[in-house]
């Protein structure tokens, strides 16, 4: 009651079930005592004289359910003793009600059985349990988990490695081997008694079902209203933006939606947009109701119906309840907020909703009499604007360096000036709030109450809003999206930690962490196991994207993120959670020997430029994943003490620029690999790596033949210039990525070998051959013609570096590539090669860049070619003219021109095009600019012209079909 536990029992049956639906039906015989007592209690207290609804016991157990609202017996029923048809008499009394609940979702199972880790932390983690005593309990059991993973993978190392040795050394090693395995079976018993113990007390602990306590939420809501409540700044343009969605239709009714993540001030734009006069005037019916992710609909739609009655209809409507609004159901009250809205012309706000099934449950509430009603919805979620709205979502902006300093102000200095002494700190300290509103607002409070000076606001800046509860209650807030996540993304969410602030992630290299990782499953979301990881990772990056939790840095050219970062107080809530989750942990500081203590799965080391790692101390057994981040950090290697790693990455200069020979031996966990700066020696032992997935460095030399037993590598990136081994004939069956970057001719005369090449690399979909003409010492390489790639079957991704020759056959590419990178161009008099390419059926993105040699030529596009492509980009390319086929390029949709100084037109045919959605000139020539300003676009197609004047200040201006102009 009221969000806590008034009783609760898990005890062992005292009778032997014949059944498990007897068992079961045995539990709710007890379960439904326990409710008529509750009933009567609560009736006895006089809180209300009665209680009318049936309450609800949930099972899990089908046959269970069925039986008690059937008064039919059965085979496995007939010898039910006649006092457990109680339960059948108070489902028939209305006096309880059973239901089934699927098995994964019953709340009672943590207290009465053992669960696995996953199950039990999802039980554990949405929100559910806050108490001290059960996150320790948590904590207990996710330590011995972590021990049992040792365990398991220390007994398979030594198993590996003695499996490698000759017989002589395993007679020599025998009592070694023998002392292993009495070891292991020493450490499983130790955890199997620790875990009979956790469950064993589980009474002792007070572990209930409990819910995210009311109390909580309650206060949650009202830090919220309070900031909403601020004179919040930067909102001018936002509230036009919307308006004006709300205006354009006078016919049907419309759902607009503003979206962005949590403290953003959604829910202020709403509030004032919502108060406009002009607002009122225009809708004479208007009601508000609050959402939010602890949803109850019939709390809404009272909300709503206490705008749109006056208080003594109100009261009326539930005079004749017997216990206030109980006589009343949910349909019912839909139903009469229907009625008050029906005619008019209403103004609807839906404030914070998190999930698409509040929409299915309250739309039947709001008619659509085609009078130009507006449904107005907030949500940190973008598939619920897409779901619910009519219209393309508004996506509210962070604030601006300025428009954060005159928040802050304002709250801070109530309409005084800031003295000029504080102002340069002042802007420091707002700065680190990233634009966002709610954060900015909580800082000013706690600075408004302090004494204004340099001293005290360097103490702000430097610790105490670090330290501070004002902080903390921002973090709760923003909390609330990673307690909304489901299961399989919060650990991808909170990997996000692992990098320093502002850092511009790459999210093909993020996707093959979490791969690494073991995030990404293909059975978790009931998809083929056919399709890759990858698109499955590229899915979980989209939804976090669309739940306004991480930020998109740039896109790739079909639309997928490219880049993406995460604002700084998103990822110091990772870093918090991950710290009590003991799922990573960052450091800065170069003494990094009491982590040991701390045994964190992953870290992150963040070290000052020219740190050093002493890595003789560090003893991190435990530690699963281990990334370098500095520009000088120095370390002699892999440390040793983590053998057991999964995942090694370093983006450091002078990082691990040691010979790795003595740590591959052992490390046959290792999945990812990825070493930046240069490594001197990769010996045969690399071979033991087994389970290695990416392999990502610079390396000079050859590298050895025992690569290619590496049966579960995906990617591999050789950007050093080093040299592959001949390829033995033996499948690579994983093989997706293959980045290579040579100074001599084997790696062509390795790819001509088509006879047995696909054989080898059937699901190879991305080449990257890089091949300098020119080395940084001006030597020039011999010509070499690029090898005929027809082979490679499922080859869809093409990149080509600077390679002087490419065929001139269409055949010699894969039919099914369906991107072509070609950069560091050398274009000879006769540049028939995109006649080639223009025969290719399935290619759709097409980008030519930095041509290095001086001749100019004419770009022919004839007839039916290119006759799927979508993307077409050109930079800094000497061409003189573009002519295109009106049969060419017909679902050319985004066109990309850069510093082609020499291209003074466009093709009329391209303005005939239907798909065409998007043309930018970049740096164009001063003859193109002005006749692009003269342009007539059609079908909404948008127009981007970017200069550069000698200031170093872009100059933009956008023209649509309507010359709309945006300086």
């Amino acid at each position: 009651m009221a969000g806590g536990a008034i009783s609760w029992k898990s005890v062992k049956q005292t009778l032997t079930a014949t059944s498990t639906m007897e068992a079961e039906y045995v539990a709710c015989y007890e379960a439904t005592c326990q409710a008529v007592w509750l009933k009567n209690l609560i009736s006895g207290f006089h809180v209300v004289e009665s209680i009318s609804r049936p309450l609800v016991i949930y099972c899990d157990n089908t046959a269970a359910v069925h039986f008690s609202q059937n008064n039919r017996s059965s085979t496995r029923s007939k010898h039910f003793d006649i006092k457990f048809l109680f339960v059948r008499e108070k489902v028939l009394d209305s006096q309880t009600r059973i239901e089934y609940i699927a098995t994964e979702n019953m709340l009672a199972d943590p207290m009465t059985k053992g669960l696995a880790i996953g199950i039990f932390q999802n039980h554990s983690s949405e929100g559910k349990c806050n108490d001290k005593v059960v996150k320790e309990v948590v904590s207990q059991i996710r330590d011995v988990a972590h021990n049992a993973e040792d365990v398991v993978d220390t007994y398979i190392t030594n198993v590996t490695k003695h499996r490698t040795r000759n017989m002589l050394s395993k007679l020599f090693h025998f009592k070694e081997r023998f002392m292993v395995l009495h070891k292991v079976n020493a450490e499983i018993e130790r955890i199997r008694s620790h875990i009979d113990e956790i469950y064993k007390n589980k009474e002792r602990y007070g572990i209930g079902e409990g819910e995210f306590p009311s109390e909580e939420a309650e206060s949650l809501r009202k830090r919220r209203r309070d900031v909403e409540e601020e004179d919040v700044v930067g909102l001018v343009h936002d509230s036009s933006v919307v308006i004006k969605q709300l205006t354009v239709s006078d016919s049907c009714s419309e759902v607009v939606s503003i979206i962005g993540m949590g403290g953003l001030g959604k829910t202020t734009l709403a509030r004032k947009i919502y108060n406009k006069s002009e607002v009122k005037e225009l809708f004479t019916c208007r009601a508000w109701g609050y959402v939010s992710n602890d949803y109850r609909a019939r709390e809404l739609l009272l909300s709503l119906l206490k705008c749109l009655l006056s208080t003594s209809e109100y009261n009326d409507l539930f005079k004749k309840a017997t216990d206030e609004v109980g006589d009343l159901s949910e349909g019912e009250l839909r139903m009469k907020v229907a009625e008050c809205l029906k005619g008019k012309k209403y103004l609807v706000v839906l404030d914070d909703i998190w999930k698409t099934q509040v929409w299915d449950e309250v739309k039947t509430a709001f008619p659509d009499d085609k009078n130009g009603s507006i449904i107005l919805i907030t949500s940190r979620i973008n598939e619920v604007a897409h779901y619910i709205g009519t219209t393309p979502p508004y996506y509210l902006p962070f604030l601006s360096k300025d428009e954060s300093w005159e928040l802050f102000s304002k709250k801070v200095f109530r309409g005084k000036q800031c003295p000029s002494n504080l102002l340069p700190l002042g802007r420091t300290i707002v700065e680190s709030c990233g634009g966002l509103p709610l954060a900015i607002v909580v800082l000013a409070g706690l600075v408004a109450k302090k004494e204004k000076s340099e001293r005290e606001w360097k103490r702000i800046k430097e610790v105490s809003w670090h330290l501070t509860q004002d902080k903390t209650e921002v973090m709760d807030i923003l909390k609330l999206s990673y307690d909304n996540l489901p299961q399989r993304l919060k650990p991808c969410f909170l990997y996000f930690g692992i990098y320093p602030e502002d850092y511009e992630i790459s999210a093909r290299q993020l996707i093959q962490l979490w791969t690494a990782e073991g995030f990404i499953q293909t059975q978790e979301i009931g998809i083929p196991s056919s399709v890759e990881l990858e698109d499955i990772g590229d899915y979980y990056l989209d939804e976090l994207v669309d739940r306004s939790l991480v930020q998109v840095a740039s896109r790739r050219s079909d639309g997928g993120v490219k880049t993406c970062r995460i604002h700084d107080l998103v990822r110091d809530l990772c870093i918090l959670e991950s710290k009590s989750n003991k799922f990573l942990e960052v450091c800065t500081e170069v003494n990094v020997d009491t982590l040991s203590l701390r045994n964190p799965r992953r870290l992150s080391l963040q070290c000052k430029a020219r740190s050093s790692i002493c890595t003789k101390k560090f003893n991190q057994s435990y530690t699963r994943s281990l990334f370098f981040f500095s520009e000088t950090l120095h370390t002699r290697g892999i440390p040793k003490s983590i053998k057991n790693a999964r995942v090694v990455y370093s983006k450091s200069k002078g990082a691990m620029s040691y010979s790795l020979h003595s740590t591959f031996n052992t490390m046959i966990h290792l999945r990812y690999l990825r070493i930046d700066t240069g490594v001197s020696h990769i010996p045969a032992s690399i071979g033991n790596l087994r389970n290695l997935e990416t392999l990502d460095i610079r390396y000079k030399e050859t590298v050895s033949s025992e690569i290619w037993k590496l049966k579960r590598l995906r990617h591999l990136y050789l950007r050093g210039g080093a040299k592959l081994p001949e390829v033995d004939r033996e499948k690579k069956v994983n093989l997706q990525t293959l980045w290579l970057r040579a100074f001599d001719r084997q790696m062509v005369t390795m790819l001509n070998k088509d006879m047995f090449f696909n054989e080898i690399f059937p699901r190879l979909r991305k080449v990257v051959l890089h091949y300098p003409f020119h080395r940084p010492s001006h030597e020039q390489l011999p010509i070499v013609r690029l090898p005929s790639l027809h082979h490679l079957s499922n080859l869809h991704s093409l990149k080509i570096i600077d390679f002087l020759e490419l065929p001139q056959d269409a055949n010699a590419f894969p039919s099914h590539l369906t991107k072509i990178t070609w950069k560091q161009i050398h274009v000879s008099n006769d540049f028939s090669l995109m006649n080639t390419l223009g025969w290719l059926p399935n290619l759709q993105i097409l980008k030519m860049g930095r041509q290095c040699s001086q001749v100019l030529f004419d770009l022919n596009v004839g007839g039916g070619e290119f006759p799927q492509l979508q993307v077409f980009q050109m930079r800094g390319m000497k061409v003189r003219r573009w002519k295109l086929d009106k049969s060419a390029m017909p679902y050319l949709q985004h066109l990309l021109i850069e510093s082609c100084e020499y291209l003074n037109d466009l093709p009329e045919e391209l303005w005939n095009l239907n798909t065409l959605r998007e043309v930018h000139a970049l740096w164009p020539s001063e003859r193109l600019a002005h006749i692009l300003q003269n342009v007539k676009l059609k079908n909404a197609c948008k127009l981007i012209i970017s200069h550069a004047p000698p200031s170093g200040q872009s100059d933009q201006i956008s023209l649509t079909d309507s010359f709309s102009v945006d300086s």
